[in-house]
């Protein structure tokens, strides 16, 4: 009776993992397909003149004491909303370049459309060694981690990225509702 017990038990675990995964597989499946989408969206955007609509870029340069002259490019797409109360800024993709000393570094932020919730995260940084680290991080629509696919090392927790990812999206309205 025990081993049918216990055989019950791990084939109801087996399941579970195996439900798990195959969930996991749907949303990394319908992230990639959100991820396209964005890319294209951006793509369509641009006008005949080659500006893309509805984007920032902010270039900073400045001097990091240990590790010399800096420079961070952080580039956002976001959808514009306007009603009587002024304009309502959505970001749905960030992207940042940066060096730390000759270090290059390149992020990429994908958000949910109605919820803002991150959908996906992009590292890329180079090593000492001269190879690149590069971190992709699925998240479903709850904002759980889904999956991640890590080449190299990883480099930052989950909730420290979540939470870089959400100061990035929320910092973009903020810069760009000026008042007139």
């Amino acid at each position: 009776m025990r081993k049918v017990l216990f055989l019950l038990v791990l084939a109801a675990l087996s399941f579970g993992f195996s439900a798990q995964a195959q969930n996991n597989a749907e949303v990394v499946k319908s992230v990639r397909a959100a991820y396209a989408a964005a890319k294209e969206q951006i793509k369509l955007r641009q006008g005949e003149d080659g500006a893309p609509r509805n984007d920032a870029v902010v270039t900073m340069h400045y001097n990091v004491p240990a590790t010399g002259g800096r420079t961070t490019v952080a580039h956002c797409y976001f959808d514009l909303d306007t009603d009587e109360n002024g304009a309502h800024y959505y970001p749905f993709f960030i992207t940042l370049k940066y060096n730390v000393a000759a270090r290059e570094y390149y992020e990429e932020y994908l958000y949910h459309p109605e919820s803002g919730r991150l959908l996906f995260a992009f590292i890329q940084q180079d090593t000492y060694e001269g190879t690149k680290n590069e971190e992709r991080y699925y998240y479903d629509d709850f904002g759980k981690l889904a999956s991640a696919n890590i080449k190299g090392e990883r480099t930052i927790a989950d909730a420290a990225l979540v939470s870089r990812a959400e100061d990035y999206r929320a910092l973009i309205p903020h810069f760009l509702d000026f008042p007139y």
